[in-house]
């Protein structure tokens, strides 16, 4: 794999592009008879729950957890506010990497770990709310979310190998890049040419692992080195991001 698959947000997210989903509408059938209220009740959208339970609202059934979903880059921010309510989406800024700005963030249930999503914006329009959006990210291992192959962070390395049928290279810990997958392999999740979606993924060291026993620095790691046998369950998934590269080519 090239050099591309270390797009991570903090680069700037120069190198993240966008693209975008959409769905056909069912017809709605003529009514033949009067409505039984009970049953009415029983089956209406969640869009007509009651406002009480809206700091707490799920995706669409139709969607499930599954990232992107109907999430495209230019989903805007009041669909945003209408889907998960408005006090549910909060602007937020992460920093940069190597000394770059911060990045402006929209953040879905901020204060709820298992539905916290981060859409990260188009940091050259700061300025503007519909600014598109270049990634999907979640960072909590407890998160709901997850993309089409079931990936979310907390997953260990030696589930990604499992998952992907081939070795896994990524980049050392402790530095800005550190735990960034760099390729595949040829297995099962890699990006190929031409796909509508790019996912990224990085590693960071399990809770109260010793770091001296994890490879570090700027220098590309196989998960099959004999040098390091406790990697597979020593590291997990610290970040997955999706993002659309091909939007626009």
């Amino acid at each position: 794999m090239n050099s591309s698959s270390v797009r991570i947000f903090a680069l700037g997210l120069s190198s993240l592009v966008a693209a975008l989903s959409a769905c056909t509408p069912t017809p709605t059938p003529a009514p033949s008879a009067a409505p039984n209220p009970g049953t009415a009740a029983s089956t209406a959208p969640a869009a007509t729950a009651a406002p009480a339970t809206a700091a707490h609202a799920a995706p669409a059934a139709t969607e499930t957890w599954e990232l992107p979903g109907s999430l495209g880059p230019l989903t805007t921010r009041a669909e945003l506010e209408a889907r998960f309510g408005k006090t549910n989406v909060r602007d937020d800024r992460l920093p940069g990497a190597e000394g770059e700005g911060a990045v402006p963030v929209l953040t879905v249930f901020p204060d709820d770990a298992k539905q916290r999503l981060q859409l990260v914006l188009d940091p050259e329009q700061p300025n503007n709310q519909d600014a598109p959006i270049q990634e999907l990210r979640i960072t909590d291992p407890d998160s709901r979310w997850h993309d089409v192959n079931g990936l979310h962070p907390g997953m260990t390395l030696a589930e990604l190998v499992k998952r992907n049928g081939a070795p896994i290279s990524f980049y050392g810990l402790d530095w800005d890049y550190g735990g960034s997958v760099q390729d595949w392999h040829g297995g099962k999740l890699a990006n190929a040419v031409g796909d509508k979606l790019f996912h990224r993924v990085t590693l960071a060291a399990r809770t109260r692992t010793t770091a001296t026993a994890l490879p570090t620095g700027d220098t590309v790691f196989r998960s099959d080195d004999p040098r390091w046998p406790a990697i597979g369950n020593a590291l997990v998934v610290s970040e997955l991001g999706i993002s659309w590269p091909h939007e626009g080519e």
